[in-house]
């Protein structure tokens, strides 16, 4: 799972919790960081057990299902930075978001279909990853044999 969007539910339910609850946070996500997600589950669980607030204990438990059902794809973010592995999608979607963005949003007379825009970005992205080289032949053959 990706780094960016854990973090980005764990500021969501701290702003919802307030100032009371951020050291408690910020010690079940450093658990998390660290590798120890059943542990940082726990202390989630701990802590929704303390909150008497029904709209604050909704979302902490949000966050705790959300990690709860996808604890088999958290990793140790900590060791996958120190191995200089990713560990969060937020480069991809940037460049994602710059290919769509130098396509659609200009003022050009050419519309794309969404079909056409997925196919040139998927092109335009292999490109872009150095893929392109090894895979184009395996991608264009099949679609000129079916063109024709």
């Amino acid at each position: 799972m990706d780094w960016f969007h854990i973090g980005k539910r764990f500021k969501t339910v701290s702003n919802a919790l307030g100032e009371a609850f951020e050291e408690a946070l910020e010690n079940a996500k450093w658990t998390l960081w660290h590798g120890d997600a059943a542990a940082a589950i726990r202390k989630l669980l701990l802590l929704q057990d303390n909150l008497s607030d029904k709209k604050k204990r909704s979302k902490l438990k949000g966050l705790h299902d959300y990690l709860q059902n996808n604890q088999d794809y958290l990793v140790n973010y900590d060791e996958r930075e120190k191995a200089d592995k990713p560990f969060t999608s937020q480069v991809s979607e940037s460049h994602i978001d710059t290919l769509i963005n130098a396509r659609h949003k200009r003022n050009q007379k050419m519309q794309w279909t969404r079909d056409g825009a997925h196919n040139v970005l998927q092109i335009r992205a292999l490109m872009a990853s150095n893929e392109w080289e090894e895979k184009w032949l395996d991608l264009v053959l099949p679609a000129l044999t079916t063109a024709a």
